[in-house]
Order: structure tokens, then sequence, then C-alpha cells
């Protein structure tokens, strides 16, 4: 397996996490100075770095002898210039990947911006909230996550294809690219979206709504539209010509919102459940955190890593995908050596 390098903040740390749990050697090199994270520091440590060598120096010769000895390098900045300064252009490391908020070229090259700032440049803010609230803005890290998945995906193709590569990350392009639907949108249907809380509006009905001992959300396109009249024990439903199609559907959701909601507002979420699955409806009860970990579906699927911090053992998501089936080690959250 290739060795690789990492540098920087949570976007190049999910990057090495990828790397790590796929099974390649990586180092990451830890600043002395602290990243902001919606988690604790822990808690940020073990769900990124578990797997990886972990050095905490500032020297860049220690830097680069790091990097010559590397396949791959990725290195996480605030500015084009910011990972300039690491002396990246000089490193001889056959692919090099550089994660900055607006790319290494271009007028904004050197501007910062935190993911907020993205996300509300990339349009997605527009589309979060209430119509007439202030919009809102993603939680976690969602922004770094992402790109940090472009960024090992596009290592690995150019390893994969033999290839010396300078690959340039930019966290708005990133965003910019995993907006498809509302691209779509506007170019197939000339709509442009814009905010409506939980319901997504375009299809109806898709929302939340409140039942006797908590919520559940469903998304009912067009081919589950019988079955839901069944679920809601509603057939009439079916044949009322307001809601003959997604389009009155739309025209009308306020009314189709009304009656859902005095179906569901006495039943409890055990019960919409077990009706659901009878209907084969596509909808979802709101779980709590202990909810979703006692989940046995997730069990089934193998879904939680073990991971192993001062002889403790902690739970965690593994990367979406197995190779072959093979079995997932405990990965061990080593402490930072001082270089």
């Amino acid at each position: 397996m290739d060795r690789v390098l990492e540098l920087g903040g949570h976007a190049a740390g999910f990057c090495g996490r990828l790397f790590a749990q796929s099974g390649y050697d990586v180092v990451r090199v830890e600043s002395k100075a602290t990243v902001p994270a919606w988690a604790s520091q822990t808690a940020m440590d073990l769900y990124l770095h578990a797997g990886k060598r972990r050095v905490r120096t500032d020297d860049a010769g220690l830097i680069a002898e790091l990097a010559s000895r590397a396949d791959i390098v990725v290195a996480e900045g605030e500015t084009a210039d910011a990972v300039a300064t690491l002396d990246f252009d000089a490193w001889a490391t056959p692919v090099k990947v550089a994660i900055t908020p607006f790319g290494l070229t271009g007028p904004k090259r050197n501007w910062r911006a935190t993911p907020h700032v993205v996300l509300a440049m990339g349009g997605y803010t527009n589309l979060m909230g209430d119509s007439d609230r202030a919009p809102l803005s993603l939680p976690g890290h969602y922004v770094e996550f992402q790109s940090g998945t472009f960024a090992f995906t596009a290592a690995n193709a150019s390893r994969l294809a033999e290839e010396r590569n300078t690959i340039d990350i930019g966290m708005l392009e990133v965003v910019m690219a995993l907006s498809q639907f509302t691209t779509v949108m506007w170019h197939c249907g000339g709509v442009v979206r814009s905010r409506h809380g939980s319901d997504f509006w375009s299809v109806v009905p898709s929302n939340l709504f409140r039942c006797a001992d908590g919520w559940v959300y469903t998304n009912i396109v067009p081919s589950f539209w019988d079955p839901f009249t069944v679920f809601l024990d509603r057939p009439e439903l079916a044949v009322d010509e307001r809601f003959a199609n997604n389009e009155k559907r739309m025209l009308n959701r306020t009314a189709l919102h009304d009656a859902i909601d005095c179906v569901l507002a006495s039943r409890s979420k055990a019960e919409i459940d077990e009706r659901a699955n009878e209907c084969r409806i596509p909808l979802g009860i709101v779980q709590t955190f202990e909810d979703v970990l006692a989940d046995p579906h997730l069990a089934e699927r193998g879904l939680w890593q073990n991971l192993v911090h001062a002889d403790t053992i902690v739970r965690s998501p593994p990367p979406g995908w197995r190779i072959h089936g093979e079995a997932r080690p405990a990965l061990r959250l080593s402490e930072p050596e001082h270089g």
C-alpha cells in the first residue's frame, strides 16, 4: 500500500482517515495550533485519526523529509499562499493534493473562508431553514469531509493510472459539484429552489410530521402514492381529484398535510413504523442517538467499528464500503510523537 503524508485540518484529516481505514500507511503532521470542531478534540481525534502515525511538529525540514518518503501528500491550508509556505511545490512526491477554500489559482486563491461562508457562496444556505425565517447552515463538517473525499478519490485515480499529479481541491468547487439537483431543476425546469424548512417541496408529501411520541419523515414519490393512502387508512385520497398527481398535490399541499397530521398525531412511532413496513412505503422514524446505536439493521450491516484509546473500546462508523467483504480490524488512536 502507498505511504500517505497528511497535513492540515478536518478536510485533510478525513482524507487521511479514508486512506488509513483502507489499509494505507498514513503519517499525520499536526501543528501545535488546534482547529475548532463541532465535537470534543478527543472525539475528533478518534473519528479522524485512529490508525495513523501522528507527529506534532512545525519543523519544515522534517516535513520535507517525510514528504520525500511519501507516495501521496495531502496538504490543507487556509489559502493558496499558506500551502505554498509549506514548500509544497518543491516536494518531489509523485501525487500531491492541496485543499484550500478557493483553490490554488484565480482571484480568490488567498481569500479566507469558514465552511459556513463556502456553503453560503455555493447556494446551500439559501435552501436551509423556514421561508419566513433567517437561513441556516449545515452543522458538523460537511464541507471539509466532502473535500477530503474528493481528494481521496483523485489521489487514488492518479496512483492507479501511474501518473504523477498535483491535484487542486477548492472547497467552493466541491460544494458546487454537489448541487446537482439544484442545477438540474434550474436547467431543465427553470425552477429556482428556495427555503421550505423540512418540506422537500417539489415532491409531495415529503415532510416532517409529528406523531404521538416523536417525529417521522416521509418521502412519497408518485409511485408510492397509492400505498401511502392505504398506510393512512384513507384510500379515498387516491381518487380525490385534488391529489390526482404530484403537480396537484403540490397545489393542495396544505390540505394534504392537514389530512396526514390528523392520522399521525395520535399514533406512536412503533405503530407507524410497523404500518409503514406493511405498506412498503418510504417513511423514517426520527431516532434518538441511543436508538441509532442500538439499531438492529445497522448492526446487521456491520456498521460499527471498534477503536481503541487508552485501553477503552469506542464504537465509530467505518467508511461506507468494504472490499471483498474483508473484516475490519480494531484501530488504535496513537499519541502524537514530538518532532
